[in-house]
This record gives C-alpha cells, structure tokens and sequence, in this order.
C-alpha cells in the first residue's frame, strides 16, 4: 500500500512539471477571468425581473381591528441594471410599509396606485422601471369598538360505523367568537355557525378544524374553531319502562296490568349505568274501541336520540276502565 502511494506522489509530482500541466492551469485561469468579466457586464445590462414584496402597515394602535386584512406580500414586476437588481431584490428582502395614522381616517385606511408606486420606488430605488404592480389599491375598513361575543353553531351531517354510535352532538372546542364590524350589522348578530361538516363511519371520537361561515362586513374572531365529534361502541342493555296511556278522556281512567315491561335496546358505553330508561312505552285508548277483550296493545312511543333499536317483549297488557 505504501508504495503505491509513493508511486502516485510520483506521477502527481511529473504532471505539474510537464508543459501541458501549465497550459492546462493557464486556460482554466483564462476561462474564470472571462466569466467573471462576463458576468460584470451581464450585471451592467437591464433586465425585467418580478419580484415577491411584503407589505406592512405600521403603527397600528391595540385599539384597531381591521375588518378586512391586507395582504402580506404582492407582486412587482420592474426593469432595472442587473447589479440594482441584485442588490435591492435578491440579495435584501423587498418590503414597503404605511404609517396607519397618515392613510386612516373614519374608519378606512386608504392606500392609493400613486402611494403604492412610490412606495416601491424606495424599496428598489429611482433607477427602477416599475412595469407592473399586482396590488392596484387599498382600502381597508376598520373599526375601535370591543368586539362582540357570540356562541358558536356547529353545522354537521354525521353518521357513525356500524357497532358505533355519535354519542352526543359536535360540540366546538371554542364555544364563543368575537364579531367585529363598521355597520349596524353587527347589531343583528347573535351567533356564528360552522361551514357543513360531513363525516361517514367514524368509528372513533374526531376532531375537525373547520372555518366559520363568513358574514359579508364582519370579522370574525377566531376566522376557525375545532369541533369534537364524540364516537362511543353501543353496548346492549334491559330495562324496565312504565307503561303510560294516551288519548285518555277527562273523568276516566286507566289501570293496566302489568304496568310495567321489559324493554332492550343499545345505548352508548358511556351512559350504561345511568338510572333513567330512555324509553316510553305506551298503550292508546282509542284502541279500546279497535280490539275486544280486556287487552290493549303496547308500543314504544319514542326513545332518546342515543338510544338504537330499542325493542320489547311484550306486546299487550290487560286493562281495566275507571271512570271518576
């Protein structure tokens, strides 16, 4: 191994004595000078060149919220020598800025072409041919006034995996936004909903960041909330419901027997070991006058929204007519 490393010293030391070894380094030397050169009076030639600008307004008292926000950054497109070009556009970092007290007044902040021309005048300097500016203008409502606190709606179309159940309504991580506005508006707001949500199969709880609708000269704080969809497993369970009369006349009454039965359904897992049967079960007078016997037909009138394929095992009772 040593003495192939000798070996190659000894090549490497031949080459840089040899004549073409010189010339070689001599041309490479010749070919930097020149692109250098090149590139120096490329810089000194005009070019066209777009370039992304920021835009700030400054000075803005704590008090102002502005209703709609300028923009962050726009385009400007310029004609200039390439070393100016160089310098103001890619080497610093573009931006203009407005004092907010010299373009505000009741309640507008206006920014006009001429102001905005100028403006990019300075941040690239007089010798630059402006060609075209993306932002044409700027007019900004503003306001001083507190903003107002409303509850947040939720809007959702929701459906759970099978086994699952939405346990209980979305519900918004934020429950309050704050509503600015320059108009009376402002005055017939009493709450914000969320643009639709739309979920199929959730097969567990889910969070969604989800914008607030807009309301045309309003600001809304925050412009979106995060809302909880709750997803339980169903979980089977009996229960015993009472069994109640309807359409019953006034001066008679109702005595069944039994007046109890036994219901099944599925609930949520975490409302198992609640107390409150979420079922009503029901028997119609009016169907004393459909059936003979002493019986009458039960039905489950209505259940809780939580509650999924509730079912009986008793299909009548037997009944007994008091009259008072």
């Amino acid at each position: 191994m040593g003495f192939r490393i000798e070996e190659a010293k000894e090549k490497w030391r031949g080459m840089r004595a040899s004549t073409g070894f010189h010339n070689f380094v001599l041309f490479l030397a010749f070919v930097a000078v020149a692109t250098l050169f090149w590139l120096v009076m490329s810089l000194n030639d005009s070019v066209t060149k777009t370039f992304e600008v920021a835009l700030k307004i400054e000075n803005v008292p704590d008090t102002v919220t502005f209703i709609n926000e300028p923009p962050e950054m726009f385009h400007v497109t310029l004609r200039d020598k390439g070393t100016n070009i160089l310098r103001s556009g890619v080497l610093g970092k573009p931006h203009v800025g407005f004092n907010f007290r010299d373009f505000s007044e009741n309640g507008i902040l206006h920014v006009t072409k001429t102001d905005i021309n100028s403006a990019v005048k300075g941040a690239f300097g007089n010798t630059a041919q402006i060609t075209a500016v993306s932002l044409d203008s700027l007019y900004l409502h503003y306001t001083t006034d507190k903003g107002r606190r409303v509850p947040v709606v939720v809007v959702a179309d929701v459906s759970a995996a099978p086994g699952m159940v939405i346990s209980e309504s979305p519900k918004p991580l934020q429950r309050y936004a704050l509503v600015y506005s320059y108009s009376e508006a402002i005055d017939t707001i009493t709450r914000v909903y969320t643009q639709p949500i739309v979920r199929r199969n959730l097969s567990e709880t889910t969070e969604v960041e989800v914008p607030l609708s807009p309301i045309p000269t309003v600001k809304i704080v925050p412009s979106s909330v995060k809302v909880k969809i709750p997803v339980e497993p169903l979980v089977k369970k009996e229960s015993v419901a009472t069994v109640s009369a309807l359409n019953v006349p006034e001066g008679e009454s109702l005595l069944l027997f039994p007046n109890r039965v036994q219901v099944v359904y599925y609930v949520p897992m975490s409302l198992f070991n609640s107390d409150l049967v979420p079922v009503d079960v029901t028997v119609d007078y009016r169907d004393i006058y459909k059936y003979s016997g002493d019986r009458l037909p039960v039905s489950i009138h209505s259940f809780a929204d939580y509650v999924e394929s509730p079912q009986m095992f008793t299909d009548s009772v037997e009944y007994t007519l008091v009259k008072q």
